[in-house]
């Protein structure tokens, strides 16, 4: 038996369940009708007498097997108890063969054969999963009385003997189909198992595997982050050197940096989500100025795409959400929809009330999708009207990140659309009061700096940035991520000392004005530990990682440190300096 097989002594016994207050009262009343049928034959204080034995050992049995400190008990001891009373109450039933036994009398011997097989079709029943219990059983309650028939038929009537005969050969077959039961449910039940044994493999293959993504985000950011920081020194040097071949190859490297930067966040943020390290930060999240700052950030975009951007969402109305998230939401939603509507047409930003929820619908005016293809728009890599697969128009990522994000939130997110007709997209979230202090600081979808795809302007030697620093440490392990980081801040004319390990940057803290570090350095040493002990000692500080982690964010924010997750372009990294 593997590992993850169920034991033998964790599944239930046959009869956990059936002891119940129903079962209880209706063989009661069975008995109670045999005691008047036996009655008709016999003198009724001896049915009486016998049924109430029964139903007495019956009714103890019951408030035993019912008791919680009963039920409490390993099954082996369960089991015992059972088989015990079971075998008890058929000796009483059996011994039917010389209380309720009247000899010649055809009509009450074949009565008391039908109620013995009953009570063995009953036993069979109730008691698949056990046959030895089955078998005793079956034997004590029927056999005495089909012996005690054989026996009085061989005298001369044929009846008797094959009514006894019939009782014997009922209780073989009720044994064996009771084996043969038996033996399908325990294949059934091993079936399951399998089945359930193969979906707990594949559920923890793919968790394994996003939380694989999710471990290594930081070693695939490295080269991404190093990359970027090299291309603003080559473009500086192109234009200073008049190439424009070099400028063309510098361009497209850019473009691709830009194409390969926006895949791995995304398919990172996919993994994350996908093994459970993204958690909602759920607070009451005011929707109107949220999405009033949306529309001013792509108002420009629609402008240019000859498209109308409409919202009408009221004041005052409060969402249960991670404010980031939504942002991150209604933002992709914006951007579809401006991006599939044609010249002319407009997009339409709602807010409708639903019980008690909030319903943010985004409506286009595009060429629609078709019924059958509405559910596939949330699958991965999964594009409508783009079969070129043109990076221009996405990667097919950003509605299966939105409806990760959506459930996160507790909410829901369902297309309506037709085509020629245009596309609804609705946002369900909670309802939630407004917040005791109504001036939260509501997340406006900006960067604290330029995006990761922003190319450093070129500057010349005479163009320095602005800089209120000369020397700068930088704490790196990375060899190829720090030489490219030295190449750039020299570039713009800063001192730079490039250091390992922690220790090392301790020993050598007297350096620097601004302290650059990341976050993982080696030896398990925390580059927020360093961070801190360095703004101690009087330097200013920015922390730079690929963990993608909220703990990480969270804990940067509550220290007052600069965070900025990589890739990081060098414009990213100027705009953070001068913040400083």
């Amino acid at each position: 038996m593997s590992a993850s097989a169920p034991r033998q002594e964790d599944q239930p016994d046959p009869e956990d369940s059936a002891h119940t207050v129903a079962s209880l009262w209706a063989l009661r009343a069975c008995e109670l009708l045999c005691v008047f049928m036996f009655a008709t034959a016999l003198p009724w204080q001896q049915p009486a007498l016998w049924f109430s034995i029964i139903a007495g050992m019956g009714m103890l049995r019951w408030w035993h097997v019912n008791r919680p400190a009963f039920r409490a008990l390993p099954k082996v001891r369960r089991q015992r108890v059972y088989r015990v009373y079971m075998w008890v109450l058929m000796s009483f039933v059996g011994s039917s063969c010389w209380f309720l036994y009247v000899p010649g009398n055809v009509p009450i011997l074949a009565l008391l054969m039908s109620y013995l097989l009953g009570n063995a079709t009953l036993i069979a029943v109730r008691l698949t999963g056990d046959v030895m219990r089955t078998t005793i059983a079956l034997c004590l309650a029927v056999l005495p009385t089909s012996l005690r028939l054989i026996v009085d038929g061989l005298g001369g009537d044929r009846l008797l003997t094959l009514m006894g005969i019939g009782g014997i050969l009922m209780t073989v077959t009720m044994v064996f189909l009771s084996r043969a039961q038996e033996l399908g449910v325990m294949r059934q039940v091993e079936q399951r198992r399998r089945a359930e044994a193969a979906a707990d493999t594949l559920a923890a293959l793919g968790l394994a595997k996003s939380r694989f993504f999710a471990a290594v985000s930081h070693d695939l950011r490295q080269p991404v982050h190093a990359i970027g920081l090299y291309l603003a020194p080559l473009a500086s040097l192109a234009e200073r050197a008049q190439d424009r071949a070099a400028l063309r190859a510098i361009d497209g490297i850019g473009q691709s940096w830009r194409a390969l930067d926006d895949l791995l966040s995304q398919v990172l943020d996919l993994t994350r989500m996908d093994s459970g390290v993204v958690q909602a930060d759920l607070q009451p999240t005011e929707i109107a100025p949220l999405v009033q700052n949306l529309v001013r950030q792509h108002s420009a975009v629609a402008e240019a795409a000859g498209v109308r951007l409409v919202a009408l969402v009221r004041p005052g109305t409060y969402a249960l959400a991670d404010g980031l998230m939504l942002v991150r939401v209604v933002s992709n939603l914006m951007d579809n929809a401006i991006k599939f509507s044609p010249p002319g047409g407009t997009v339409l930003v709602t807010l409708r009330g639903a019980s008690e929820r909030w319903r943010l619908q985004v409506r286009d005016t595009g060429m629609g999708i078709a019924v059958e293809e509405q559910a596939r728009v949330f699958e991965e890599f999964v594009q409508m009207h783009n079969e070129a697969r043109d990076r221009r128009q996405g990667l097919g990522l950003g509605l299966a990140i939105a409806r990760r994000l959506v459930l996160l939130m507790n909410g829901s997110l369902s297309v309506r659309s037709a085509l020629g007709q245009g596309t609804c997209m609705t946002l369900t979230l909670p309802r939630a009061e407004p917040p005791l202090h109504t001036e939260p600081e509501l997340p406006d979808g900006s960067e604290a700096f330029p995006g990761p795809g922003a190319l450093l302007p070129v500057v010349g030697p005479a163009a320095l940035p602005a800089l209120a620093m000369e020397r700068v440490m930088l704490v790196e392990d990375d060899s190829l991520v720090a030489q490219a980081t030295r190449d750039q801040l020299t570039a713009w004319g800063l001192q730079v000392l490039h250091v390992a390990t922690a220790a090392e940057a301790m020993e050598r803290a007297a350096f620097g004005q601004v302290a650059i570090c990341d976050v993982r350095l080696p030896h398990a040493a925390s580059g927020l530990d360093v961070a801190l002990a360095l703004r101690a000692m009087g330097q200013r500080v920015l922390l730079i990682s690929g963990e993608t982690h909220a703990a990480l964010r969270d804990a940067a924010a509550r220290h007052g440190l600069t965070l900025l997750i990589k890739p990081v372009s060098g414009a990213q990294l100027l705009a953070a300096l001068q913040g400083l």
